[in-house]
């Protein structure tokens, strides 16, 4: 299996949230591969503390990091512009994440559900 984790799953790893590391030790047993973004880089940064920098690079070396492309562009514009209308929370971060996951093949792992009522991207079961 490979996963892309959603920025709020990598806040409840910095934060040691018992139930997120319990899962992410399974994934680990598992060997799934885990992927991030550009996107969840740039968010988890803009929340940090300096004094985190460090166990924030930490985490993210365990990350296969994936590329933003022009199709990635285009497929969150594409949802943007099918979704937008009915769920006005979803950010265009959201929509950049969801294409990179549709695009990709990856399982998307998430908390924030909502957020990604996409039919053609698979969620993370926990």
């Amino acid at each position: 299996m490979r996963v892309f984790f959603d920025t709020d799953v990598i806040i409840n790893i910095l934060k040691k949230r018992v139930d997120t590391i319990a899962t992410l030790q399974q994934l680990i047993k598992n060997r799934v591969k885990m992927f991030i973004s550009p996107i969840v880089i740039a968010e988890v940064y803009q929340g940090a503390r300096k004094n985190e920098f460090e166990e924030i690079e930490k985490l993210f070396s365990y990350f296969e990091v994936v590329d933003i492309d022009a199709q990635i562009g285009y497929k969150a514009g594409m949802y943007a512009n099918r979704y937008a209308k009915a769920y006005h929370t979803i950010s265009l971060e959201d929509y950049l994440i969801a294409a990179t996951v549709n695009l990709y093949d990856l399982v998307l792992w998430t908390y924030n559900k909502k957020h990604y009522p996409m039919d053609d991207i698979e969620l993370l079961e926990v």
